[in-house]
């Protein structure tokens, strides 16, 4: 099974803004960016302006494609396409706004890359 994301890096000064997961979602307890699961005939950037919307209040203004990358969900052993954007403009202010992450916090990219990220 193929399953198709848009993740979005929200960069504000150099940081990322990242989500800790809670026990509630897979891959409890592990950083990541925000972002979800396309719903059927949506592009990937309304997908992802929806996503931002949904876990973090904010909305996305014009964010910017940086690519596609693929990966194997070590348990379900499911493919997973993920759509990347960069976001450094947003109206709003971040906030955790469902339940899927317990805390948010900001990184610069040598912090993230030590981080365990799902």
């Amino acid at each position: 099974m193929i399953h198709v994301t848009a993740t979005g890096l929200v960069v504000k000064g150099g940081r990322v803004l990242l989500g800790k997961r809670t026990s509630a979602v897979r891959f409890a307890g592990m950083w990541d960016a925000f972002g979800g699961h396309l719903v059927p005939c949506e592009e990937p950037a309304s997908a992802l302006v929806r996503e931002l919307e949904e876990e973090l209040g904010i909305r996305a203004v014009q964010p910017q494609f940086l690519g596609i990358y693929e990966d194997v969900d070590p348990t379900s052993h499911d493919l997973f396409r993920h759509y990347l954007f960069l976001v450094t403009r947003w109206e709003g202010e971040p906030r955790i706004a469902n339940e899927e992450h317990s805390e948010t916090r900001w990184f610069t990219p040598g912090e993230a890359m030590a981080l365990n990220v799902a």
